[in-house]
């Protein structure tokens, strides 16, 4: 028997539709001839018990593992008092001290592989071109109500999170061939991933790999270029097809097996776990698609203690920028209606509407570095370490120095990843002034300028990314500048540039000349504005 002390449970009511975490309580927890028993360490209470399945337990995080006992696979006793009859499974989540503790319970909760299993992975693995393989639903992992919720309706986490139009419009763009070109043929993210995988063969030779959202399965490939035994390569979009011609096309490819399948719902044999993920989870501004999210929940069910992830981190960058010609193309889009007479109908009414939906836009294009007027804030994501739910809501200050006087239009944004191997080290950079990538740069435009009439000014402010249901984000962007005394905008402006003259004079009055000046806005990563 093995036993385990010292945890914190709590109780998931799963009667509802959305799955709500009861209160926290001490727990005990025993493993004995494939049979798990969870009991309340101070009353003693059984809160669980059920013979192991390879959907039993999952991982919900670094220190997190949640327990189930559904109807058919087992029993489960409560004293909780709002049990209800017709609740079919029973979750527990079940916070362990130290990561340490959550690994060795993990083990512990695996069911032990049956012989033929193991002789059924013994002949996959000895076959020359593996096949593709369609999964079945399993229990979902990631943040403990998600995960609930999910288990509730019966799902798999990412599809309790996505909107489903959202979903099956992202599968479709990776499913086809011309937009996997597109990124092919981005040769600095080509180049680097190669660089990065096939340098470090210290990491890959005879290693298990997963490739994290395959698509064409290039990353696949150069893992096993670099001298990797066996790569999943999972893809849930119809790219899965292709992914599987072009391994079989190529001696490495015999090391590949193509798994058509969310990562949320992968089945493999029970206890897989690899030593190294690959896979290229960024979108714009690092997290657009949201995606990383499932390369931590892949790094959480499949991923050995210390095993390798490539890439290991990620960071966000945001800085001041100045731009009249911008924000000046942005009011003229939206002049079409100022139009008095169109057709001879007035649309004018909705010129105002019009400017504030251009500027709800983020701008994605490849703007020359000179435009950048302050220092660089920066906001790192260990992706060994961040949890799912840190991604839901990230908060970056923006405390930037203005070195010289000027007009603010925004905050412009990129970012970079690092692939940490073991013998070299390679950033991937999609910052302004370098080789431009499919990602570019990101700007968010405030309908609002801000004067900068000193050097050295201080801003203060923030930029917050909020998730939504369809594969992105809110972006939440506010800006503080000194106060600007009466007069001095249009006076001190005149003399350097007529177009921030007219936008000084028509800024919102400045309360007894003190008032600090304040710009904010907020943009949906989802819906850009492309200015090539």
């Amino acid at each position: 028997m093995q036993e385990f002390t010292g945890l914190n449970g709590a109780r998931l009511q799963l009667s509802g539709p959305s799955g709500a975490a009861g209160d926290s309580w001490s727990a005990h927890v025993s493993v004995e001839d494939g049979s798990l028993t969870v009991t309340d360490s101070s009353t003693q209470a059984t809160v669980l018990q059920c013979q192991l399945a390879p959907d039993t337990a999952w991982r919900a995080g670094p220190t997190t593992i949640l327990v189930s006992s559904s109807s058919g696979g087992g029993s489960s006793s409560s004293s909780a008092p709002d049990a209800q009859a017709s609740v079919q499974s029973s979750t527990v989540v079940l916070q362990c001290s130290s990561a340490q503790q959550a690994q060795q319970l993990w083990q512990a909760l695996q069911p032990k592989q049956q012989p033929q299993q193991n002789q059924a992975a013994a002949e996959r693995a000895a076959e020359g071109t593996p096949d593709i393989e369609e999964t079945d639903n399993q229990v979902p992992a990631g943040g403990a109500a998600s995960a609930a919720a999910a288990a509730a309706a019966g799902g798999n986490i990412f599809d309790a999170k996505t909107e489903k139009g959202s979903a099956e419009l992202y599968f479709h763009y990776y499913g086809m061939l011309m937009h996997q070109q597109n990124m092919l043929q981005d040769m600095t993210r080509t180049g680097t991933y190669h660089a990065a995988i096939t340098e470090n063969r210290a990491d890959f030779e005879g290693k298990t790999v997963m490739d994290v959202g395959a698509g064409s399965g290039i990353l696949s490939l150069f893992s096993a270029q670099a001298g990797a035994a066996k790569v999943y390569a999972v893809e849930a979009s119809g790219m899965a097809k292709y992914a599987q011609i072009l391994a079989s096309s190529n001696a490495v490819g015999k090391a590949i097996q193509v798994c058509h399948s969310k990562v949320e719902e992968l089945s493999l044999p029970p206890g897989t776990q690899v030593d190294v993920l690959v896979s290229e989870p960024m979108g714009t501004l690092l997290v657009n698609e949201r995606m990383l999210e499932t390369y931590l929940y892949a790094r959480d069910k499949f991923l050995k203690p210390g095993g390798k992830m490539f890439p290991q981190l990620g960071r966000i960058h945001a800085a001041a920028f100045s731009d009249a010609l911008l924000h000046s193309e942005l009011l003229g889009k939206a002049a079409f209606w100022q139009t008095p007479s169109f057709f001879g109908l007035d649309m004018s009414r909705l010129h105002q509407p019009a400017v504030e939906g251009y500027f709800t836009q983020v701008v994605v294009d490849a703007f020359d570095p000179s435009v950048l007027v302050s220092d660089c804030a920066t906001h790192v994501l260990d992706f060994a370490t961040v949890s799912e739910e840190e991604l839901y809501d990230i908060n970056i200050p923006l405390n930037l120095t203005v070195a010289h006087p000027c007009t603010l239009h925004g905050v412009a944004c990129w970012f970079d990843v690092l692939f940490n191997g073991s013998s070299s080290q390679r950033w991937l950079s999609t910052a302004p002034g370098l080789p431009t990538t499919h990602w570019f740069q990101l700007r968010c435009c405030l309908q609002q300028p801000l004067l900068v009439l000193t050097p050295n000014t201080q801003l203060r402010g923030s930029m917050r990314l909020v998730a939504h249901a369809r594969q992105s984000y809110d972006v939440h962007v506010e800006l503080h500048a000194p106060p600007v005394a009466p007069g001095m905008a249009a006076q001190k402006l005149h003399a350097r540039q007529s177009y921030d003259v007219h936008v000084a004079l028509h800024a919102p009055p400045v309360a007894h000349g003190m008032a600090p000046q304040k710009a904010c806005g907020k943009f949906d990563l989802k819906e850009p504005y492309y200015c090539y």
